[in-house]
């Protein structure tokens, strides 16, 4: 892409959701393609750009944070703190509301079958602006960019991205399931009667043979490897069927 004047790759607009124009967030590395993505984003689609910045660990943060999350996020893939694909498999599974392109300089049947695994809704070449401009109004529209393999046949072929929504479901499922697999059979068994009982950790120590506070422990424990903090985010997780 052209090396248009550089911009500070953490400046912030101002009030951008404001009239219903989608806003994007895009992190790259490199501050002259962070330039050249933000001229692409306003000149040919009259987006705004809510933040660019080239570091994957503070887009992250910033995807977290409700005031800061974009409509559409373009990530590199190949970036020194942590890369797009990782960065995209972080947000997705937290969640479907931040749609995901991820962007490259190599050929994209390097990267499409782990950007498509991580959750993203399509991947493009930096080279191309028309393309960038197309994929990103159709993944802000809730849709996905359709992967077009440079070579025939082979597994290439078979790649398929996914809505956001789905792919919250796919990447969050996976997640749980080696979190699940982590687990002890006493950690288990205290997840599965506090879920399907709803009974107090000291009725469960009762059925289990134990003392409350080795429930409590337990449960402790099953709640770090499943990525939550309390009884609330774990019947999330069971009402969504990802603990069956």
């Amino acid at each position: 892409m052209g090396r248009m004047g550089i911009q500070s790759a953490s400046a912030r607009t101002g009030d951008i959701h404001a009239g219903g124009i989608r806003t994007v967030g895009i992190v790259d590395n490199d501050p002259f393609t962070l330039s050249a993505l933000r001229d692409v984003i306003g000149s040919m689609l009259g987006y705004r750009t809510l933040w660019a910045e080239r570091s994957a660990v503070t887009a992250l943060g910033l995807c977290a944070e409700d005031a800061d999350a974009p409509d559409v996020l373009l990530t590199d893939v190949m970036m020194p703190d942590m890369s797009g694909i990782t960065l995209c498999r972080l947000i997705r599974a937290r969640t479907a509301s931040v749609p995901v392109l991820a962007i490259t300089s190599y050929n994209l049947d390097v990267h499409a079958r782990r950007a498509a695994e991580a959750g993203a809704q399509g991947i493009v070449n930096k080279d191309d602006p028309a393309v960038i401009a197309a994929a990103v109004a159709a993944v802000a529209s809730g849709t996905v960019w359709p992967y077009r393999p440079s070579r025939d046949g082979g597994d290439h072929a078979a790649v398929t991205f996914s809505t956001a929504a789905v792919a919250h479901r796919q990447v969050s499922a996976s997640r749980a399931q080696r979190a699940i697999a982590a687990l002890s059979r006493r950690e288990l068994d205290v997840v599965r009667l506090t879920c399907e009982t709803l009974a107090p950790f000291s009725d469960i120590a009762v059925r289990l043979g134990c003392g409350e506070s080795t429930v409590k422990t337990l449960a402790q424990r099953a709640y770090r490897k499943l990525g939550v903090t309390n009884r609330r985010e774990l019947m999330a997780l069971w009402t969504e069927g990802l603990l069956s």
